[in-house]
């Protein structure tokens, strides 16, 4: 290619950018300060000055749209076809008085993309709560036996600003319930996610935090405490501190408390003619858990930024000394036949750490952008379990084990984005490589003989070897009334697992296409329609795969699958949008759907807890949401769903099963701001689960009523809350399944009744907000 064709193609990238400034006031010819500027679609916000007076830096081309906000006064926009000084006059939006109250209400507002609903919670009663009870407020989201699904499907990943979090699903609900609220801007559920998004996973749930864009110090001191079945407490700080050129957060919060989980399990033997009943009531202690993170961002220069950062959760010494009693029923006459007690001490030692590092450039209308994520999690648990056994028939006799299991998982990722964006046409490409590394050590003891000796039969060492290499391509554009998105992923996976015992090893290498299709019609300004496909996989986690038995007790292990498949799913979906009515008619294909069921063994009388995976499963549903203005200081939002959901899987008895149901939800919340000054909120909220289905299981019904007032005080620095959850404890479930010989039900109650209060100083400029997070991986989630 000649020299001069080289300096053509390229010309566009180098083109020397400018600057566009102005002034904004009132009517008053007051200057307005801290308004906020945005540029076209681009994703970087601009503030004016004290003054009034802003510089918008590296436009690189005309003509230029700009829309001016500030609270309190009306949107302003203007395009520019040519650089030139701006003198913009604000207007004072209108205010209404009602019976001596002065509302202008900020509502949760669900807004309708190409590719997502967002949820926006900023400035509501919401955020007085915690994020994992924001989730479940959320529409779209629904939690089932204390597990997130969108759709039906649990196969989902969580991301906070687009960062993977490095957690199982109870971690992360420990580490959404330690997050607080008040640094929640939005919620976004991406049901389709685009090609730029790893293929793992059905849908994602991303929580939007507040970014940092204003310079100064802010600060803030919270303690919050929960009274559940125990107490718990929280102390925690958050720091943030910007200048023009570094934007910098921390945050660090200590969590002290007790836990109780309460199930009571029914396993009933047909043939036997016998009823195995456990009560099991699992407190653990839980006084030392650390949750921090830290944000950074410096501006090299007007177009380039630098994200570093990282986040960690460690709790030393999460410990309980669990007494469960079985008691066995002879079913005919429903007398006491046998019964036996098992005494369980557990400590477990927990701790993760993330880090990452972001390398952002920007060049006209083009984007580049280079993150890297490291992680490294070390899991460990201990458990000495001793049974004392009475049967009929037989003498009294004690059996004791114990466990010692050790998990290290390292990963890195880096990945390579590209972006070209203009009014009409966006392009998006990238290439991403990574590797995990997971290494699991289980020691077994029997203590048969009165003191714990090693069994080399039932201990094991599993070691796991992941590498993906991937690249996608997406293309958006807009004509007229209508906007279409299409993209394409390819993800080739090379894993390699091993285990001693069973020996088992597996080397599989495969490639997947994952393609995308977005396409929206305007009708009018304020009523769409769209349509949506995409293709996801979800690869299961890393000691899903590992074929050893983890014991529980006497009479039940925990056994992962070597061989479990990839789970593929496939989501189409149709959506109505007028004015605040949004409406949504979707389906879903899921091939190999993984989980986990208990089975019941009649010969050996063990219940087995196996993560494997059934045939397929199929959803096919509708939603609507709206939001309602009943007065200007009083809000109401609905979220209601149907849906047929299908599963089938494999018996015991080799024949294939289906299970259906007709699942259906209610979300309602209100908001009611009481007095001029907005400094009293009230958050009424009801969410109702008809019965639904995993696998085999039939999950029950389950009702959630919570309330949130929120007082601010001495200009606003000061907050309380006082929250009341569950009130009347109808959050709790009871899973069951009945074909063939398996018969048993489990009631499962989390200790989601309780009363939080919550105390907040803010100090500083609290306009400043937190730094923005950099992103993890997919790869980090399945940790």
């Amino acid at each position: 290619m000649k020299i001069y064709n080289v300096v053509l193609l390229l010309l566009p990238i180098f083109i020397w950018s400018q600057n566009i400034k102005g002034h904004i006031e009132n009517e008053n010819q007051e200057p307005v300060s801290e308004s906020s500027i945005e540029i076209n679609d681009n994703q970087t916000i601009f503030y004016s000055d004290k003054e009034g007076n802003f510089n918008l830096e590296g436009i690189s081309k005309f003509p230029v749209s700009i829309t001016i906000k500030k609270m309190d006064y009306q949107d302003y926009e203007i395009t520019l076809e040519e650089n030139e000084f701006l003198n913009i006059i604000l207007k004072k939006d209108t205010v209404k008085s009602i019976a001596g109250v002065t509302i202008k209400a900020n509502k949760p507002l669900l807004k309708r993309k190409i590719d997502r609903m967002e949820f926006n919670i900023d400035k509501t009663a919401l955020q007085n709560l915690n994020a994992w009870d924001i989730l479940k407020s959320t529409p779209n989201i629904l939690v089932k036996n204390e597990e997130l699904s969108v759709r039906g499907n649990s196969q989902i990943i969580v991301t906070i600003n687009d960062k993977k979090t490095l957690m199982t699903q109870e971690q992360l609900k420990q580490l959404l319930e330690n997050t607080d609220g008040n640094n929640v801007s939005s919620v976004e559920v991406i049901t389709n996610p685009p090609a730029k998004y790893e293929a793992q996973g059905s849908a994602i749930i991303n929580i939007k935090m507040k970014q940092n864009v204003l310079s100064g110090y802010k600060g803030r001191i919270s303690t919050r405490y929960t009274q559940a079945t125990y107490a718990k407490g929280l102390i925690g700080t958050s720091q943030s501190y910007n200048t023009d050129k570094w934007q910098l957060t921390g945050n660090y919060n200590f969590v002290s408390g007790d836990y109780v989980r309460k199930n009571f399990d029914v396993v009933v033997f047909d043939k036997d003619k016998t009823r195995w009943e456990s009560d099991m009531v699992r407190k653990t202690h839980a006084h030392e858990q650390h949750v921090y993170n830290f944000s950074g961002q410096y501006n090299l220069d007007s177009l380039s930024t630098v994200q570093f950062g990282f986040d960690g959760y460690n709790a030393p010494n999460n410990n309980g000394h669990y007494n469960v009693p079985t008691n066995i029923y002879n079913t005919e006459n429903n007398q006491l036949q046998s019964y036996y007690l098992t005494s369980n001490k557990k400590k477990q030692y927990d701790n993760s750490f993330n880090s990452y590092l972001v390398y952002d450039k920007k060049f006209g209308n083009n984007n580049l952008t280079w993150t890297n994520n490291s992680s490294m999690k070390r899991f460990k648990e201990n458990q000495d379990v001793e049974t004392l056994l009475n049967f009929q028939g037989q003498p009294e006799s004690k059996n004791r084990f114990a466990n010692n299991s050790i998990q290290d998982i390292s990963l890195y990722a880096t990945q390579l984005d590209y972006r070209f964006s203009n009014d009409k046409f966006t392009l998006e490409s990238g290439l991403k490589y990574s590797f995990v590394k997971n290494k699991n050590d289980l020691n077994f003891f029997d203590g048969t003989s009165g003191t714990l000796i090693q069994d080399l039969t039932k201990s094991n060492l599993f070691n796991y070897k992941e590498n993906i290499f991937a690249g996608y391509i997406s293309t958006e554009y807009k004509w007229k009334k209508w906007e279409m998105k299409a993209g394409l992923r390819s993800e080739t996976t090379l894993i390699k697992t091993n285990s001693d015992n069973p020996v088992v090893e597996n080397k599989t290498t495969r490639t997947g296409l994952f393609p995308t299709f977005y396409l929206m019609y305007n009708l009018k300004e304020d009523q769409q329609l769209g349509f949506s496909y995409g293709k996801r996989i979800d690869r299961p986690n890393y000691d899903f795969l590992n074929p050893s038995k983890s014991y529980y007790n006497l009479y039940s292990y925990f056994q992962g699958d070597a061989n479990l498949k990839s789970t593929i799913i496939h989501n189409l979906s149709l959506t109505y949008t007028v004015k605040d009515w949004n409406f949504e008619a979707y389906y879903s294909y899921i091939k190999d759907p993984s989980m986990e069921i208990s089975i019941q063994n009649p010969q050996t009388f063990e219940t087995v807890y196996n993560y494997t995976n059934i045939d397929h499963g199929q959803n096919l549903g509708a939603n609507f949401s709206k939001n309602f203005s009943i007065k200007p200081y009083w809000k109401l939002n609905l979220f209601a769903m149907g849906e047929y959901q299908e599963n089938y899987f494999m018996g015991t008895d080799k024949i294939l099963y289906k299970n259906d149901v007709f699942f259906y939800n209610a979300n309602i919340s209100t908001q009611i701001t009481l007095d001029k000054a907005k400094t009293w909120d009230l958050n009424v909220s009801y969410v109702y689960n008809s019965k639904t289905i995993q696998g085999s299981f039939d999950i029950s019904s389950s009702q959630n009523t919570n309330v949130i007032i929120n007082k601010k005080m001495f200009d606003k620095r000061l907050e309380a809350g006082l929250i009341f959850n569950d009130i009347f404890r109808t959050n709790k479930n009871t899973i069951s399944t009945r074909y063939a010989d398996q018969n048993q039900y489990f009631k499962d109650y989390r200790d989601t009744q309780y009363f939080m209060i919550n105390l907040k100083y803010n100090f500083g400029n609290q306009k400043v907000k937190d730094a923005k997070a950099g992103r993890k991986t997919d790869e980090q989630n399945r940790l």
